[in-house]
């Protein structure tokens, strides 16, 4: 593996953090995870849009609906260094942003669409 000392000390995303599914039946879902693998919730703010959600310490959270329901992965998440310079970098790469630099779940936090179509979301 090669390792990208350029960016050792720079901002940008230092490592995962945690990816939100969508589910049919949060309830069962929540008991599967909890009954049948020992997976523990944790607290947490509610999503901004209102959706349940349910978080767990393994990095894991369960939600439904959203703005697109064909798939099943919302988004992805990496804690970041100074999300600040990462957003302003992203935003003048052109890259779309589907929420702004704002006070999320997880403090300071953005959200982009990767060119796939697949959303991620970095804070710190």
């Amino acid at each position: 593996m090669t390792t990208n000392t350029a960016f050792d000390t720079l901002a940008g995303a230092t490592e995962f953090a945690h990816m939100l599914l969508k589910v049919s039946d949060i309830k069962r879902s929540e008991r599967f995870y909890v009954d049948l693998l020992g997976f523990k919730v944790r607290p947490a703010k509610p999503l901004a849009d209102g959706r349940p959600f349910v978080p767990f310490t393994q990095g894991l959270a369960l939600t439904s609906g959203g703005p697109s329901t064909s798939s099943q992965l919302d988004h992805m998440a990496f804690k970041a260094k100074d999300v600040r310079a990462v957003s302003a970098r992203l935003k003048a790469a052109g890259v779309k942003f589907d929420r702004e630099l704002h006070d999320g779940i997880y403090w300071l936090t953005f959200y982009v669409y990767l060119q796939d179509g697949n959303m991620i979301e970095l804070y710190e």
